[in-house]
């Protein structure tokens, strides 16, 4: 459970408060030098000994279907093409890691945001004036947990693989009685079905 700082909670619980909440935006991609760091601002801001740019940035509200994977869209104002360029030369900036943070502007001294989220970006369509990008869940929802499955008849090694070991023109359909190697036999032999 995340905790709010005492000024944070003071601020959200008043009547009228004349110090905002700040929307950070980060984006990490394998393929920039350096993330591409953002912040719902009317100035830049130094926080976490990084500059943060000014920049006009919206978030949807997402909607659950039960049918699909669950995603938040986020606009990004592409006003001098700077992250329309990213996209253009970074293939959209897809599969990128994106921290969106809460910050109360008074408290940007502090290394720790209030609130935190991170996803992958999805998908990104842009126009002139707007970027979008849809993020979802991360990867570990993707991908097979566990990465191996044990199965009986089915060799999971590619037929002349070093795993496999065979070496010639012969071609197996991955099982037992087509192996070509009976002794390097991928798969699980002694299991019983059940």
């Amino acid at each position: 459970m995340q905790v709010w700082s005492q000024a944070a909670t003071l601020a959200k619980n008043s009547l009228a408060a004349d110090t905002p909440f700040l929307l950070f935006v980060e984006v990490i991609s394998k393929d920039l030098a350096e993330p591409v760091r953002l912040v719902r601002n009317t100035e830049d801001i130094v926080w976490r000994n990084s500059i943060w740019t000014a920049f006009p940035i919206e978030v949807e509200s997402s909607s659950e279907d039960g049918k699909t994977i669950p995603s938040i869209n986020i606009r990004v104002s592409n006003c001098g093409g700077m992250v329309g360029a990213y996209l253009q030369r970074y293939n959209g900036l897809v599969d990128s890691e994106i921290h969106i943070y809460v910050i109360l502007a008074s408290n940007t001294e502090s290394k720790y945001p209030e609130f935190e989220l991170n996803f992958l970006i999805t998908e990104a369509k842009y126009t002139e004036s707007w970027i979008t990008f849809v993020l979802g869940a991360s990867s570990e929802l993707v991908n097979r947990f566990p990465l191996f499955r044990y199965n009986r008849n089915f060799c999971p090694f590619k037929c002349g693989d070093i795993r496999c070991g065979y070496v010639g023109d012969g071609n197996c359909v991955n099982t037992l009685d087509s192996c070509l190697i009976p002794k390097r036999f991928g798969g699980e032999p002694g299991m019983v079905s059940a």
